[in-house]
């Protein structure tokens, strides 16, 4: 992390604190010896579907949720349903935390 008052790319840190979806850290410039605040978020990493002809695309919940209410809009379901089934899919996906089924291409790795 940068110093945002002199750019400096060395800091060190003073305080380090978890808050609800991550760690608050208090740093300090080496060089002009300001103080400012990061926050380091967990971010999740990236789901990709595997298509019929072996493209890879990456997860797209909308898609998913477009899916859903075609296929279930003359249903009577009651309101939130399909939003929740898709949210439990995104979750399941997620948590099952297995490799792929095929190898990642090299540009696709992060």
């Amino acid at each position: 992390m940068n110093c945002p008052y002199c750019s400096h790319p060395d800091s060190k840190v003073i305080d380090s604190r978890d808050v609800d979806d991550g760690v608050r850290r208090r740093r300090e410039c080496v060089v002009c010896g300001q103080r400012f605040t990061t926050y380091e978020r967990f971010q999740p990493a990236g789901l990709f579907v595997v298509k019929k002809d072996q493209r890879r695309e990456e997860f797209n919940k909308e898609k998913l949720l477009s899916g859903l209410r075609r296929a279930c809009e003359k249903r009577p379901l009651p309101a939130g349903a399909v939003d929740k089934v898709a949210g439990d899919i995104e979750a399941e996906l997620y948590n099952m935390g297995k490799g792929p089924k095929y190898p990642v291409p090299e540009e696709l790795r992060g």
